[in-house]
């Protein structure tokens, strides 16, 4: 599904980060699949190349394709896992992955060669599992630049752009670790997010653990809340 709102939002985020440099930037975009978010980075002034991933070939194939029809001389393509085919990039995106596959990313040995950091600032979209990832962040004491929810064709899309080089002691609550730090409290829509959250953590207080396990999407929100319950914080 092309979710244009949510590319134009983490292309913003790129260009952000690219003001903290005073010459062309170097972007890799980790699981790139279609190619849509390296395409559109490809085309801001700053970018000297865009590094684009992918571990299937095939889903690599899409954009190279792309870049054929579109002379997209900027980016390059690599088949590979993660960071491990990167040597160097000013700012990696890791967009479209499930939270522990971006944690596992994260880890201290993936980003690192010979002891330096491969990239400084990382901008991270999780499709799922965003409350571990942000407890990931927590945990860790790496600095969050800013945390947000981007609505997108109905959807909330979490994007959480990061500077590994620094540390951070975060404060984190409730809302935090499920909504974001960054986002505006009078907007009705997520007020409404908010709320539905909140009746469901009490909600899952009167409900037997047994008929919890029943329904696989129940218990995995029932973990989450028991996850939240052991970081002690209201």
């Amino acid at each position: 599904m092309k979710t244009y709102k949510r590319i134009e939002e983490l292309k913003l985020a790129v260009q952000s980060l690219m003001s903290n440099f005073d010459r062309s930037v170097i972007v890799c975009d980790i699981g790139t699949d279609h190619g849509y978010l390296a395409k559109e980075i490809s085309l801001l002034n700053k970018t000297k190349k865009v590094i684009a991933t992918d571990i299937s070939s095939k889903s690599l194939s899409k954009l190279q394709n792309l870049i054929k029809a579109e002379k997209l001389s900027k980016i390059e393509t690599i088949v590979g896992d993660g960071l491990k085919p990167i040597d160097f990039s000013d700012i990696a995106v890791i967009a479209g992955l499930g939270g522990y596959e971006i944690i596992k990313i994260l880890r201290y040995e993936n980003i690192t060669i010979n002891g330096e950091k491969k990239c400084k600032y990382f901008v991270l979209q999780p499709t799922q599992n965003f409350v571990e990832l942000r407890r990931f962040l927590f945990k860790n004491h790496i600095h969050v630049i800013s945390d947000k929810l981007v609505v997108d064709s109905g959807r909330y899309y979490p994007i959480i752009v990061i500077d590994v080089t620094k540390v951070q002691k975060n404060i984190c609550n409730v809302y935090n670790l499920y909504l974001g730090r960054d986002n505006n409290l009078n907007d009705i829509g997520f007020q409404k997010y908010v709320n539905d959250i909140s009746e469901f953590l009490n909600f899952l207080n009167d409900i037997p653990i047994d008929r919890i396990k029943r329904d696989k999407i129940t218990y995995e929100k029932y973990k989450l809340k028991r996850l939240i319950d052991k970081m002690n914080i209201k």
